[in-house]
């Protein structure tokens, strides 16, 4: 018997607890839309965005916190391409959305300005040449191209941002609603496999039909320099810039020793086709 009853009240107990979760739970969630609230509960969401959506589940809160002068803005930091934020636009709640172009055809923007001798032009010559980076498909009416320059570094981001009224919207929901057509831009951005955003080499073509005069190197096909501060007057790509100029595809099977640690530098340098050398 006292089993029996030591077994009852410990499933007393438990409903007793479960009903005191939910109660906490329902405060908890007061006011969140409910894809808010599942999104929160999925064990597979984002740091940066749930701490977002707690922040700001709904997009009136978020423009309540902006109109007192808060900022409230997200970065998406898995590719570093992704900046979300709410900020008064001409007196009027907008919803800002920036995606910064990544990777190999950053790089090949990067290359256009260091090797222009008037990197001012060459910079607005290669905002001009966004549009023409991106395949047909992710040109959505309303999207931006820009370059800014973060404080204190060298070389300028380059993005594509759009905005969204928000004055009449109040959940994410319909945020997303009313930000469809640029749904095929964050496909292409969370994966950044580039469906045209060209990278390196169909990048620098492009580029420089734009008159900005990126280089590639013509065995790796990625964008170089011969400007770079850590290796002036060397063609070097960027990301491997600090470890040295050295082309990942240069034939160097006539070099190679028979003791490993004697190959380790071997390589060469990376080749650039001399109409690279003008524009």
């Amino acid at each position: 018997m006292a089993k029996k009853n030591t077994s009852s009240r410990h499933k007393r107990v438990q409903r007793q607890r479960a009903a005191a979760d939910r109660r906490s739970e329902a405060v908890a969630y007061e006011g969140v839309p409910e894809e808010i609230v599942q999104f929160l509960k999925d064990p597979d969401s984002l740091p940066h965005w749930e701490t977002f959506y707690r922040a700001y589940p709904t997009v009136t809160k978020a423009v309540e916190a902006a109109r007192q002068g808060d900022t409230v803005e997200l970065h998406c930091d898995e590719h570093e391409q992704l900046e979300m934020r709410v900020i008064m636009h001409n007196g009027d709640p907008v919803i800002e959305t920036v995606v910064y172009v990544p990777y190999g055809t950053r790089d090949a923007l990067w290359s256009g300005l260091l090797n222009s001798d008037d990197q001012e032009h060459a910079l607005q010559q290669a905002v001009k040449a966004l549009p023409a980076l991106l395949s047909d498909e992710l040109r959505a009416d309303g999207l931006e191209y820009f370059a800014d320059t973060p404080p204190g570094a060298r070389l300028p981001r380059f993005g594509y941002r759009y905005r969204t009224p928000a004055a009449e919207i109040d959940t994410w929901k319909a945020h997303a609603e009313a930000t469809r057509a640029f749904n095929v831009l964050h496909e292409a951005a969370a994966e950044w496999s580039d469906p045209r955003i060209a990278a390196h080499a169909d990048a620098v073509d492009i580029l420089r039909r734009h008159g900005v005069p990126a280089a590639a190197c013509e065995m790796c096909g990625f964008a170089v320099t011969n400007r770079h501060p850590a290796w002036p007057g060397i063609w070097v790509e960027f990301e491997k810039a600090e470890s040295g100029p050295r082309c990942s595809e240069y034939d160097d099977s006539a070099l190679e020793t028979d003791r490993e640690l004697d190959s380790l530098a071997i390589g060469g340098p990376h080749q650039i086709n001399e109409a690279m050398l003008n524009l």
